[in-house]
């Protein structure tokens, strides 16, 4: 006999952006949610994974109430 789970996840993900050297950080913020985030393609997905949804919307991590936003040197 066979069964389906519904199971859930939460995904994190690291986007690169550019911003200038010295902004602020809501410019910082802005500037990460106007990034790319990462998906799953059609292909990537096969009969097994198909129905994979990553839905909502994307917040940025915090560490001791700071955002987890660093220089990429």
């Amino acid at each position: 006999m066979k069964y389906r789970a519904h199971m859930i996840q939460t995904a994190s993900c690291v986007v690169e952006f550019e911003a200038p050297e010295d902004a602020t950080p809501e410019q910082l913020r802005e500037a990460a949610y106007d990034a790319d985030t990462p998906t799953l393609c059609h292909q990537c997905a096969d009969s097994r994974n198909a129905s994979l949804n990553i839905d909502g919307e994307w917040e940025i991590a915090t560490y001791e109430g700071k955002d987890e936003i660093h220089v990429d040197e």
